[in-house]
C-alpha cells in the first residue's frame, strides 16, 4: 500500500531558510518567493492571514525555471515605434 506524500506548506521566511539550508550561498531572497506567490507562480493555500506554500513546488519553479513575458512594442500597419534619444550637437 503506498502513503500520499504530505505536502511541506510552508510561509515565504520559512521556504528561504528551507533553501538556504540545502544551499548556504543561495540568491532567492524572501522578496522572490512572496513574487511568485504574487504573479501565481506557485498555488497558495491561506490558513487565516498565513500564506502557505508547497515548498516543493517552488524548488521544481526553480529548476524549471520560468519565461519572462515580453511585451511586443504596438504597431501601426507594420510599423512600430522607435523612441531615440536626441542627441546633442
Amino acid at each position: 500500500m503506498e502513503t500520499e506524500k504530505i505536502p511541506r506548506m510552508r510561509t515565504a521566511p520559512r521556504i528561504v531558510a528551507e533553501i538556504r539550508a540545502l544551499d548556504p550561498e543561495s540568491e532567492v531572497t524572501e522578496y522572490c518567493i512572496r513574487q511568485m506567490m504574487k504573479d501565481g507562480s506557485v498555488p497558495v493555500f491561506w490558513a487565516g492571514q498565513k500564506a502557505l506554500v508547497n515548498l516543493d513546488d517552488v524548488l521544481a519553479l526553480l529548476r524549471i525555471g520560468n519565461h519572462r513575458a515580453r511585451a511586443d512594442p504596438p504597431t501601426v500597419d507594420g510599423i512600430r515605434r522607435v523612441d531615440v534619444r536626441a542627441s546633442r550637437i
